[in-house]
């Protein structure tokens, strides 16, 4: 070997030594059972360019053993305060060869982590409810070097603190906020990304994502991450795939069609639950997919080594549950009654996609071009279907006994986010009922006091009836939405009752609804209303309780009688203590 080849070896070897993280880059470890913090440090060590690791239970702190090469420079753990998984993890690591250890407790590396990027100007903001939402953001953070805070009303005053003592080039609010949190950070001039629908929200933050490697790698990225948000996994973090979402058993039609226009030719499937769906995309898209279900196992038991699952951190998820409970065929109308029962404590909506009913040897498929339907939490609602095939011609039930439905629907958190399915086949009875119930929508009116809205209705039928009632289209905290009573009501023929639905309005949110748009829904049996009616009403406030009334002049004649009086030294006269001359003799008050 030459002299120049030589030297040029020894400068090559020398610059190694400055160059960030190849000797003394840590290894950081996830040591808590919070979400938070499992996702702060994954993202810090993307944005440090450190290896980052997490675990998911005290049993995985051994195999996280086998997993860290024996040369790392330094071991970083970071253990939460209030929730590790292990106790003293750093003495474990310890005894087992691993000399610098360094374990670092916190309640909040969230904020912690923050400080120790003095170089970050760009924030994303996102409320610790939606967990899916910071996987969503995740790939746009680490490519752009974006910060991601979680933040509601309870620790709003510290991250604006600590945002005010540097500089913020760029914000972004993403998905849905507490109003205090927009109000405050205004003053950043942030970039909104919030549709109302997480779907929607993925696909913006994806296409920004787009743009972005376009800017900076002279191109769109061909490859996308598919995943439903459910969890924390190392490959969202790499910032070299954008991570797009995809239903638990069903595809928005949304996301088909971004799919379809997008430049993206391979999907990766991260793990295997999905799978289902997943073939539903390549199907319907074009887009290959691969699936990454597992990994290489770290304590191997055998000559052949098994596979692990992968490491993967829950987040927090909203349980939707719908269920079709009953069918029935109403002969007095000549119509199917479907009911359905929300499970789940939050409203969801919902869309049939297959109704056909079996009438002994022949089947009959009943159309329905209908919106998809809200259902409030815990409670019914029942829909219902003339017994007209897809052709528009009656179907012949009269003469038949066996009877049955089969039913698939979709559902989700949203109109938009169909992602659920549900596929039953229920037994339909008959019955001879003519709802002759019969309701008048008197007055809405917003009670301040009550958060929420008063809907008076009369019962103007011959019969008693009950009465349910939805808010739609309103507009509260930048998103519409729709609020439902909290209970189905009971009205006697001839009587009038008032339904109540919560929702707390702010002063902009009455200030964007001045028409609000109400739908009853009522009939004779209180599992069935099958009767509705609509209308649209301006905002009215309630009228002051009298009884307020009664109660603040009660108060104020108390405080008079109980106060002390000033007697008049000219005439003795006992006088109220805010007088400042006799009331008898007019004489001055000292």
């Amino acid at each position: 070997m030459n002299k120049r080849a030589w030297i040029l070896i020894f400068v090559f070897l020398l610059g190694l030594q400055f160059l960030p993280g190849v000797y003394a880059a840590p290894r950081l470890i996830a040591n808590s059972a919070d979400w938070k913090d499992v996702y702060s440090v994954m993202l810090f060590g993307s944005l440090k360019s450190y290896n980052a690791n997490f675990l998911t239970s005290t049993s995985h702190a051994k195999l996280m053993v086998n997993q860290i090469p024996r040369d790392v420079e330094e071991i970083r753990i970071y253990s939460s305060i209030r929730n590790p998984f292990v106790n003293n993890y750093q003495s474990i690591l310890m005894s087992d060869g691993f000399d610098n250890v360094v374990e670092i407790r916190s309640n909040e590396f969230n904020l912690d982590l923050l400080e120790e990027l003095p170089e970050i100007t760009r924030f994303i903001i996102i409320d610790p409810s939606y967990g899916y939402n910071a996987i969503s953001v995740a790939p746009f953070a680490v490519l752009g070097n974006y910060y991601v805070l979680f933040v509601d009303e309870t620790n709003l005053p510290r991250v604006d603190a600590a945002l005010s003592d540097r500089t913020v080039e760029e914000m972004i609010l993403y998905g849905i906020l507490d109003r205090t949190v927009r109000e405050r950070f205004a003053k950043y001039d942030p970039i909104i990304i919030n549709t109302g629908d997480r779907f929607d929200d993925n696909i913006e933050i994806t296409k920004m994502y787009q743009e972005l490697h376009e800017e900076l790698k002279g191109g769109p990225r061909k490859q996308v991450l598919l995943t439903n948000g459910e969890f924390i996994e190392a490959s969202f973090f790499t910032g070299v795939d954008p991570v797009l979402f995809i239903g638990y058993s069903n595809v928005p039609q949304q996301v088909r069609d971004y799919i379809e226009k997008s430049a993206f030719e391979v999907g990766t499937l991260i793990g295997n639950e999905l799978i289902g769906t997943a073939t539903f995309v390549k199907r319907q898209t074009g887009l290959s997919v691969f699936v990454k279900f597992g990994q290489g196992a770290r304590a191997p038991t055998g000559p052949v080594a098994s596979v692990e699952d992968l490491d993967r951190f829950p987040l927090p998820v909203y349980n939707l549950n719908i269920d079709v409970i009953a069918a029935t065929i109403n002969t007095a109308t000549a119509q199917l009654e479907i009911t359905y029962h929300n499970l789940a404590e939050i409203g969801s909506y919902f869309q049939n996609i297959l109704i056909r009913l079996n009438l002994d040897e022949e089947s009959y498929v009943i159309p329905d071009d209908s919106d998809p339907t809200f259902i409030d939490g815990n409670s019914f609602k029942t829909t219902v279907f003339d017994l007209k095939d897809a052709e528009g011609n009656d179907i012949p039930f009269q003469g038949s006994d066996n009877i049955t439905l089969d039913i698939s629907i979709i559902y989700g958190e949203s109109a938009k986010s169909l992602e659920q399915t549900l596929e039953k086949t229920l037994v339909v009875e008959k019955v001879n009922v003519m709802d002759e119930a019969s309701i008048e929508l008197l007055e809405v009116v917003y009670s301040k006091r009550d958060k929420g809205f008063y809907i008076k209705v009369k019962n103007i039928g011959e019969v008693d009836a009950y009465a349910a009632a939805e808010i739609f289209d309103l507009y509260v905290n930048t998103q519409y939405g729709v609020y439902g009573s909290e209970k189905t009501i009971s009205i006697e023929k001839g009587k009038s009752g008032e339904i109540f639905v919560p929702v707390e309005l702010a002063e902009e949110d009455i200030a964007n609804n001045e028409k609000i748009n109400v739908r009853v829904l009522y009939g004779q049996r209180e599992t069935a209303l099958i009767k509705s009616i609509i209308s649209v009403f301006e905002f009215k406030y309630s009228s002051p309780d009298f009884a307020v009334y009664v109660l603040i002049a009660l108060i104020v004649i108390l405080l008079l009688l109980i106060l002390p009086k000033k007697k008049c030294k000219n005439c003795g006269y006992k006088n109220p203590i805010l007088r400042k001359t006799c009331k008898k003799c007019k004489q001055p008050l000292r």
